[in-house]
């Protein structure tokens, strides 16, 4: 969160977000080993640092928009997979929650569909409504709006809205929200915008908890040692604070254990643990495996494209993703 206290991250540090943010991990630069990171609660309030994550995107947009377009084989997984399983019909109402510019966002509005979308951050924002601009009115959002996926109630605009969006995507707020209780308030939240006279369908993603060693294994394999007591509490907890030099946070994120995901959906939206499917996107190219397939042009890109949603609707497969999405159906209630 850059301010006349904080840094703006230097080039360098640039393109190690591009690189690692494809596992939402924070591998420490050569600048940034100065830096102390501790656990979140101990560091400040949730909201607050949910604001100072807010303030980070609306000051470095670019980074995080340039991101899926780096990693086409975590993009093209995830819009495949809300493809598929969104309901039978055209012209769906679609709520897009935490999106950040809208890449989903604008793929389903230029399919037909009637799509809105929401974020905290007015940098991501702006952006979003001047590639929407861009663009003929049929392909583009039907509204962009600026609000906090914990306190969607407090969004005018979709106050009267409950129940009545035919798929929710969740597909980034949970990663920052740095609080159970809060995180819990945004599925429960999320759940209730999706109309259940239809069968709709939400989509929540997390990131693994497992998926920062990887990348740090790669990049900094020396600060596991070196860090061992927040390592240790990072396992626990899975809340990962990035401090400036005067330990003020600007960016935080929470990493989530695989194997608690489907549960979390599970009791949080009370359907039965066999509704609840969970979808890996990188398959078998976690932890920054994908660069060089990112690469690839048609045949050769399609062909792992194709192995990744392979791997990554595996029963057990899914486990290896760093970005991994659960999908949960509402049943069919007739009114």
């Amino acid at each position: 969160m850059p301010s006349s206290q904080q840094r703006t991250p230097t080039n360098k540090q640039a393109r190690v977000w591009i690189l690692i943010l494809t596992a939402s991990v924070h591998a420490a630069s050569d600048k940034e080993q100065i830096l102390t990171s501790v656990s979140t609660m101990s560091t400040s309030n949730p909201k607050q640092l949910n604001a100072a994550t807010a303030h980070w995107y609306n000051t470095n947009p670019d980074l995080e928009d340039g991101r899926l377009r780096a990693h086409r084989v975590e993009f093209e997984v995830m819009l495949r997979t809300i493809l598929a399983r969104l309901p039978d019909r055209p012209g769906l109402k679609i709520l897009d929650i935490g999106g950040a510019t809208g890449p989903y966002t604008f793929a389903l509005a230029g399919r037909g569909h009637t799509v809105t979308l929401v974020d905290l951050s007015s940098g991501l924002l702006d952006l979003a409504r001047t590639r929407a601009a861009a663009l003929p009115l049929t392909s583009r959002p039907a509204r962009i709006l600026q609000g906090d996926a914990t306190a969607l109630s407090s969004i005018p605009e979709l106050a009267d809205e409950r129940e009545t969006f035919d798929a929710v995507l969740l597909l980034g707020p949970l990663y920052h929200i740095m609080s159970e209780p809060l995180r819990n308030a945004a599925i429960r939240d999320a759940w209730s915008m999706v109309r259940a006279d239809g069968g709709g369908v939400l989509f929540c993603a997390f990131v693994s908890r497992w998926a920062h060693y990887r990348a740090l294994a790669m990049t900094d394999p020396t600060r596991l040692a070196a860090k061992r007591e927040f390592y240790a509490q990072h396992a626990r907890d899975g809340d990962y604070v990035r401090l400036d030099e005067s330990a003020v946070p600007y960016h935080a994120m929470h990493h989530e254990t695989p194997a608690e995901m489907p549960r979390i959906l599970q009791r949080l939206t009370g359907v039965p643990a066999q509704s609840v499917k969970m979808i890996g996107t990188e398959g078998l190219l976690a932890g920054g495996l994908d660069k060089l397939v990112n690469e690839l042009q048609e045949v050769e890109f399609e062909a792992w494209v194709e192995k990744s949603l392979e791997v990554g609707t595996d029963e057990h497969g899914w486990l290896l993703a760093d970005h991994i999405v659960g999908i949960v159906s509402k049943p069919y209630i007739a009114r």
